[in-house]
C-alpha cells in the first residue's frame, strides 16, 4: 500500500486526455486551472480579463507589502439560508430576537440580513423548523438551505468581522478607518492631538484571500466648537453668524461621550440647550437629556445648536434622513483647518507623527497582527467563521524598469535611478521654443523692485534655454484691489499680446480667481500670476524665475522635453473630474488629448456637470473635436487611442465600462481601436524594498502585477516617484479595455514614461501627465473660473 501511495503522488490519471500525467504536469495544469478560474471570475463581474495579464520586462526585485494572508477552515464556510416566519413578521428587530432565542441550535454564530441568514456551519437538514412561543401562541421559523457562498461573495462579511475585531480592541471608527483614542499624541501649542489607527480591507487577490492593513492618523482639536464660536464672536460681532457657518459647515466633529462623528450641516442660532424635544417618555430639554443619559452637565445654556443630517439605513427609496442636534460645548473638530494648513511650522510638527517610514509601517503591521492574535475575543470572532491570520506572506516579487532618457532640443540625458533631472532642465535648450516679443507685466507701484528682479533674471535664464525675450509693457497700479487688476487687464490687453504677467503683493484666492476668469473666459490670453515675495528672495530668485520661464514657454505653445515613445499614429487621452468640496457648485470634467507624435502638446476641453457627478457625460463631443484637431495637425486620424481615466473607484468600474467607453466607440466606429486604463491614486496598498536589515521605498519604475493585484481585474501597481521622506504610495492601474492588444509590458512601460511629461515638475509625478493636465484644468475651472467673482471686493 505504501508503494501504491507513492506512485499515486507521482502519477495521476487525467480523464480528459485518457493518460497518466506526472506531478510536474499536474502542477502546470493546476496553474492553468487557477488562471481559468480567475478569468471566469472576471467575466462574471463583466471586467476585461485577457489571457496575458503579467508583464516580464525589467529586472526582478524583492518587494514587501502591507498585506496579511487570511486562511479559511475547510470544515467551515459561509452558508446561505432563507428564513421564513409563520405567521409573517415585518419587524427586523423581532426576527433577530426570535432567532437569538434558538442560537444554540444554530451553532451560536450567525449574521442575518433581512430574510437571509448566514451561518459558518452546515445544518443537518436542508430545512430546519423551529417553534417559538409568543404570547401563548406558536411561531414557526423555517430555515431553508440555499447554497454555500463563494469566497469572492463573502468579502463584505469578512470586512464586517474585522470591524467587530477592531471594536473588541477598543478602536473608534471614523468613516472606514479605525483609531485608538487611548494613545493620542499631543501637540500642546496648537491644542491638537493625533490619534493613531489603521485602515483595513479584506478582498480576494491573485494570491488568495488577504487583509490589506495600513497605518492612518486622525487630527483632533482640543478646543471645543463652543470655544471657537466665542473666538469668532469676539473677533467680528457683526458678521459672527456668517463667519461661523463659513468656518464650520461641512466639517466633521467628534463627540467624546460616545466617540461618534458627525458632519456639520448647519448652525441653528435661534435654539439653545434649554429647548425641548420629544423622546419616548415625553418631552425633555437638551440640558435634562444629557444629565439623565450621559451624566453631563451643560454649562452654557445660551449656546446655539449644531445640526447634523445622516441618511437613514432604512429603505433607500423612502429618502428618509435622521437629524441630530448637537451641543457645541461637547463637540471637537476633526481634520486640518485652513489656518493650520497655512502654518508651515505647525505642519512640519504634525508630519513628525503622521509621516511614517517603511520600517515604522512594517512594525505597525506586526503590532496589529500581535494584538489580534493575543486577544481571545478577537480570535473567537475570526475562528467562529473559520478564519485565521498569518504574517509570513507579505514578501512578493516585483520588477524594476530600465532608466529613461530625457530628450531636449539638442541633447539627451539620463534620468538616473532617482528619475529627477532639474539641473539638466535649467541648462539645456527647450524642445520647442516660443520667443517672447510682445507681453505685459502688471504690478503694484510698491512691487516695482519685484518686477525689475523678474525681468532681469528672465533675461539671464533665457540664454541657456534658447529663448529670446523683449521688454514688456509695464503697467503699475496704485491700489491693491481686485477691480484695479481687472480694469488694467481690460484696458491694456490687445490681440497681439502673447501673455500677461500679474505680480501680486500676497496670495489671495479671490484675486487669483478674478484674474484667471478674465484671462480664460472674457479676454482669452495666457496668464502668469506671481507672488511678489518669491521675487524678493535673493537666494532663491534664480531657480524661481527659471521655473517661471519654463511655465511661460509652455503656455505660449512651446515644449520643454520629451521621452522616447515608439508609437506611430497613436493618440493618448486623459480624463478627470473636479467636485466642489462644499457641495454647492457643479462638478467639472476635463478631457485632454495629445496632438503630436512627441506627446508634448495637448488639446483640452472642460465640461460642467451636475453636482457630485463622477461618470462623465458628453465625452463624445470632446473626443470628436480632438480627433479633428489631430487630423489637421498630422494629416490623418490615429489608428489607436489610449485613454487614461482618473478618479474612478472600484465600485464605478462597471458603470465606466458600460457608459463611458461606448461614447468613445460611437465616435471611433471600426476604424480606431481603443485601450482604456483607469488610474487610482487613493489606495491603501504600500510596497517596500529591502536594504540589508531595513526596509526603504522602492525606486521609480518599480511595478507589481502579481499576488496583491485583484483576482477579477487586469491591473498592476506602479511606483513612479522618488520619495525620501515617509512611505511612497504606488499608483493602481486597471485596464478595462485593450483592443489595441498592447499587452501588459507595453502598457506598464507607457504608463511610466508618461509620468515624465508633466512640465510643471522636473522629474516624475504619481500619475501620467495627461491625467495631471486634466486634473489641473478641472480644478482651475471648478475653483476659479466657474465661481462668480465680486469685483467690488478689496
Amino acid at each position: 500500500r505504501g508503494r501504491a501511495k507513492l506512485i499515486d503522488t507521482l502519477k495521476t490519471y487525467d480523464d480528459t486526455s485518457n493518460q497518466f500525467i506526472t506531478t510536474e504536469a499536474k502542477e502546470n495544469n493546476t496553474e492553468k486551472t487557477k488562471d481559468t478560474e480567475l478569468e471566469a471570475i472576471a467575466s462574471h463581474n463583466g471586467l476585461f480579463f485577457p489571457d496575458l495579464i503579467y508583464g516580464s520586462k525589467g529586472s526582478s526585485v524583492d518587494i514587501y507589502c502591507n498585506y496579511l494572508k487570511l486562511t479559511t477552515d475547510e470544515s467551515k464556510g459561509v452558508y446561505n439560508y432563507e428564513v421564513r416566519f409563520f405567521p409573517p413578521i415585518d419587524s427586523v428587530h423581532l426576527r433577530i430576537k426570535y432567532l437569538n432565542d434558538h442560537k444554540d441550535k444554530l451553532g451560536g454564530t450567525k449574521t442575518i440580513d433581512g430574510n437571509t441568514l448566514y451561518l459558518p456551519i452546515l445544518l443537518p437538514n436542508k430545512m430546519t423548523v423551529i417553534i417559538s412561543k409568543v404570547d401563548d401562541a406558536e411561531l414557526q421559523i423555517r430555515i431553508l438551505y440555499k447554497k454555500k457562498e463563494e469566497m469572492r461573495n463573502c468579502t463584505q462579511l469578512y470586512n464586517i468581522l474585522f470591524d467587530r475585531v477592531m471594536k473588541v480592541l477598543n478602536y473608534v471608527k471614523f468613516d472606514r478607518k479605525q483609531y485608538d483614542p487611548s494613545r493620542p499624541k499631543i501637540i500642546p501649542l496648537a491644542k491638537l492631538e493625533v490619534w493613531p489607527g489603521y485602515v483595513t480591507a479584506v478582498d480576494e487577490y491573485k494570491g488568495g484571500l488577504m487583509l490589506c492593513c495600513d497605518v492612518s492618523h486622525r487630527i483632533l482639536c482640543q478646543k471645543t466648537v463652543l470655544e471657537m464660536l466665542v473666538d469668532l464672536y469676539q473677533q467680528n460681532v457683526e458678521h459672527y453668524q456668517e463667519s461661523a457657518r463659513k468656518m464650520l459647515v461641512g466639517n466633521i466633529v467628534l463627540t467624546r461621550y460616545n466617540n461618534r462623528t458627525y458632519k456639520i450641516n448647519d448652525i441653528c442660532f435661534d435654539q439653545n440647550p434649554t429647548c425641548q424635544f420629544k423622546i419616548k417618555t415625553g418631552w425633555t430639554s437638551y440640558v435634562e437629556y444629557y444629565k439623565q443619559y450621559h451624566n453631563i452637565i451643560i454649562k452654557d445654556v445660551n449656546q446655539p445648536l449644531i445640526y447634523s443630517i445622516k441618511k437613514s439605513r432604512g429603505i433607500p427609496a423612502e429618502g428618509e434622513h435622521i437629524q441630530f442636534s448637537l451641543i457645541p460645548e461637547l463637540c471637537y473638530l476633526t481634520g486640518l483647518r485652513d489656518e493650520v494648513r497655512s502654518d508651515n511650522k505647525l505642519m512640519r510638527e504634525i508630519a513628525t507623527f503622521t509621516r511614517v517610514s517603511p520600517n515604522q509601517r512594517q512594525m505597525a503591521l506586526n503590532k496589529f497582527y500581535e494584538n489580534v492574535s493575543k486577544t481571545p475575543a478577537a480570535q473567537e470572532i475570526l475562528n467562529s467563521w473559520g478564519l485565521s491570520l498569518t504574517n509570513n506572506s507579505n514578501k512578493i516579487i516585483g520588477r524594476q524598469m530600465d532608466i529613461e532618457q530625457i530628450c531636449f532640443s539638442k541633447t539627451s540625458v539620463s534620468a538616473e535611478r532617482s528619475a529627477e533631472f532639474s539641473k539638466h532642465a535649467a541648462t539645456n535648450e527647450m524642445l520647442k521654443v516660443v520667443h517672447l516679443s510682445k507681453w505685459i507685466i502688471i504690478h503694484l507701484r510698491n512691487d516695482t523692485k519685484a518686477a525689475t528682479n523678474l525681468l532681469d533674471n528672465m533675461k539671464q535664464a533665457c540664454k541657456s534655454l534658447g529663448m529670446n525675450i523683449s521688454n514688456p509693457t509695464m503697467i503699475s497700479l496704485d491700489r491693491d484691489r481686485i477691480d484695479a487688476y481687472i480694469q488694467a487687464l481690460r484696458r491694456n490687453i490687445t490681440i497681439n499680446d502673447q501673455i500677461v504677467v500679474c505680480i501680486c503683493h500676497n496670495s489671495r484666492d479671490d484675486r487669483y480667481a478674478a484674474i484667471k476668469k478674465i484671462c480664460c473666459s472674457e479676454i482669452p490670453i495666457p496668464s502668469q500670476v506671481i507672488n511678489a515675495k518669491t521675487l524678493l528672495n535673493d537666494l532663491k530668485i534664480r531657480s524661481v524665475v527659471q521655473k517661471i520661464v519654463l511655465q511661460m514657454n509652455c503656455k505660449l505653445g512651446g515644449s520643454l522635453w520629451t521621452v522616447k515613445i515608439p508609437f506611430k499614429n497613436v493618440m493618448i487621452c486623459g480624463i478627470d473630474s473636479y467636485h466642489d468640496p462644499s457641495n454647492r457648485g457643479n462638478s467639472v470634467a476635463a478631457f485632454v488629448a495629445s496632438v503630436n507624435s512627441s506627446y508634448s502638446q495637448w488639446y483640452s476641453k472642460a465640461v460642467v456637470q451636475t453636482k457630485r457627478e463622477e461618470i462623465v457625460n458628453g465625452l463624445s463631443a470632446s473626443f470628436e473635436i480632438a480627433l479633428n484637431i489631430y487630423r489637421k495637425r498630422n494629416g490623418k486620424l490615429p489608428t489607436n487611442v489610449i485613454i487614461y481615466r482618473d478618479g474612478i473607484g472600484d465600485g464605478q468600474l462597471n458603470t465606466c465600462l458600460n457608459y463611458e467607453i461606448p461614447q468613445f466607440e460611437m465616435v471611433c466606429g471600426n476604424h480606431i481601436k481603443i485601450s482604456y486604463i483607469v488610474v487610482q491614486k487613493r489606495i491603501n496598498t504600500r510596497i517596500f524594498s529591502e536594504s540589508g536589515i531595513h526596509l526603504e521605498n522602492p525606486l521609480p519604475g518599480t511595478v507589481v502585477d502579481q499576488q496583491i493585484t485583484k483576482s477579477n481585474m487586469y491591473d498592476f501597481f506602479l511606483v513612479s516617484q522618488m520619495v525620501r521622506q515617509g512611505t511612497v504610495t504606488p499608483t493602481h492601474y486597471v485596464v478595462l479595455r485593450d483592443d489595441c492588444n498592447y499587452g501588459p509590458d507595453i502598457i506598464q512601460k507607457l504608463s511610466y514614461k508618461l509620468c515624465f511629461l508633466y512640465y510643471n515638475w522636473t522629474g516624475t509625478i504619481r500619475i501620467p501627465a495627461c491625467c495631471m493636465y486634466a486634473h489641473k484644468l478641472a480644478y482651475l475651472i471648478g475653483q476659479s473660473i466657474q465661481r462668480d467673482v465680486a469685483e467690488s471686493l478689496s
